[in-house]
């Protein structure tokens, strides 16, 4: 399994990855172009998992900087494998990935949002070292835009 940070030189893997593993034959409104420009932003982290020399999974996760210390932090926004190579260590791999980028760049604290409920979620995040926050009164609330 290859697995790695895709830079804006790999804008064709990119489509090709999100094509094959979230969109599922839904027409996306992306392409090669938006994707590497997306991919040239430094604060945009596109891990990819290859197996075979197909894409088997992604992670995306966004570096936000803050306004209190010069150190960032990163919001591990959504992973995805695609069913054929599920429970087969992908996404613990691409995790891993992102640990090191972390690692690498000196990132305070990275963090995810998840429902309890989402049982494979919760024990990915758990086997790859991931503690839950403490107190279960969290509320995740969305601005939708108008219209």
């Amino acid at each position: 399994m290859r697995v790695r940070r895709l830079g804006p030189e790999d804008a064709g893997l990119a489509v090709e990855t999100v094509r094959r593993v979230k969109c599922s034959g839904a027409g996306p409104t992306f392409g090669e172009r938006y994707l590497a420009r997306f991919l040239a932003a430094r604060q945009n982290i596109l891990i990819v998992a290859e197996e075979g020399g197909a894409p088997a999974g992604f992670l995306l996760a966004y570096g936000l900087d803050r306004v209190d210390r010069d150190r960032k932090m990163v919001c591990l926004y959504e992973i995805d494998v695609a069913a054929p190579h599920r429970r087969r260590g992908v996404g613990s791999a691409l995790i891993e990935e992102l640990k090191a980028y972390c690692r690498r760049e000196g990132v305070m604290k990275t963090w995810v949002v998840v429902s309890r409920a989402n049982a494979a979620a919760v024990r990915l995040y758990e086997s790859t070292g991931a503690r839950p926050s403490v107190g279960a009164d969290d509320v995740v609330f969305v601005y939708e835009p108008p219209g």
